[in-house]
């Protein structure tokens, strides 16, 4: 195993980084997500499931596949006391493309080029959705900045398109550990106009022969889930 593949150990989990394989790397990466929408009130709870394979075709351009299931959780039972079920269904896949402009610290901030393609079956009338992030960070010692300013627009009659932004940070407290926190809102919801934004923290851990990260974010008005978590595991692979 290439000691290089190791660069690409991720330190959020709602941000891109300024991050790509080294050329000729494969890696694995398994995602899990949850949203819980009204801590009070809903009794429908949402997990996603995303299997992905990442490849190194050069130094500074990643590509990526993803698939993805949604499981849908609701406890409890309706009015004429029929118990709910989970109902797990496919939710699409993804074509990711990642571009890393230079080399860090070569300009006052590290800039990344981020583009995906997906699809989801079950969004009729919306053959697929486009989605591209400017990604910029910047490392100070042992802290890292990064910001995603992100566009995603579904194509078709009834496609719409979202503004939207990440934005952490992330500290090294061992060689192995980082601690930070993550931020995620809207600039424009065309669906509600009702801009969602939510905060909370994140850790990372690297091993010798993986890494993961875990997520947590608390919604800080009422457009956004009141709570949401993601864990990711990464295996590189040469």
């Amino acid at each position: 195993m290439a000691p290089d593949a190791f660069a690409h150990e991720r330190h959020y989990v709602w941000n891109q980084e300024y991050q790509t394989l080294p050329q000729g790397a494969f890696e694995l990466e398994s995602a899990t997500t949850s949203a819980v929408p009204d801590l009070q009130r809903s009794n429908a709870n949402q997990f996603e499931y995303k299997q992905e394979v990442e490849y190194g075709l050069t130094d500074r351009i990643t590509l990526a596949h993803y698939e993805s299931w949604e499981t849908v959780n609701r406890s409890g039972v309706d009015d004429d006391g029929v118990s709910h079920k989970d109902t797990t269904k496919y939710s699409g896949f993804k074509f990711e493309g990642k571009y890393r402009i230079g080399e860090v610290g070569k300009y006052w901030v590290d800039p990344l080029l981020y583009f995906e393609i997906s699809r989801d079956p079950r969004k009729k009338g919306i053959p697929l959705t486009l989605e591209g992030k400017g990604v910029l960070s910047k490392d100070i010692g042992k802290l890292n900045v990064a910001y995603n300013q992100i566009i995603e627009s579904e194509m078709g009659s009834k496609g719409l398109t979202e503004q939207a932004f990440t934005f952490g940070f992330s500290y090294e407290i061992a060689d192995s550990f980082r601690a930070g926190c993550e931020t995620k809102g809207q600039y424009w919801n065309p669906e509600s106009h009702r801009n969602e934004l939510a905060i909370g923290p994140t850790l990372s851990y690297v091993h010798r022969y993986f890494w993961v990260t875990a997520g947590s974010l608390f919604g800080v008005n009422r457009a956004a889930d009141d709570w949401q978590t993601r864990l990711i595991i990464g295996i590189p692979i040469g």
